[in-house]
């Protein structure tokens, strides 16, 4: 299967048409300035176990975008703050 590429502006506008794709089973590769950053993809069926992916690049590249401010345990915090949710 060829998975297709689309930018965030083209999704925002043509989001139906999109969604009813990935529901026919297509995975759709979201990009930002020609950049990947997201990729839709269908759910499982019912009953079947989501599976984990392990992080790429390490916590600390967090500190790479602007307006993060990690703090001393980064995973301690955003247990924290998912508790508080």
């Amino acid at each position: 299967m060829v998975m297709k590429s689309v930018s965030v502006a083209r999704l925002k506008s043509n989001l139906s048409q999109y969604l009813d794709a990935v529901k026919k089973g297509a995975e759709i590769i979201v990009t930002s300035h020609r950049q990947p950053v997201a990729r839709l993809a269908p759910l499982e069926k019912e009953g079947s176990s989501l599976e984990i992916i392990a992080a790429r690049l390490p916590v600390a590249s967090l500190k790479k975008i602007r307006g993060i401010k990690l703090k001393s345990d980064p995973i301690a915090w955003l247990m924290a703050d998912r508790r508080r949710r």
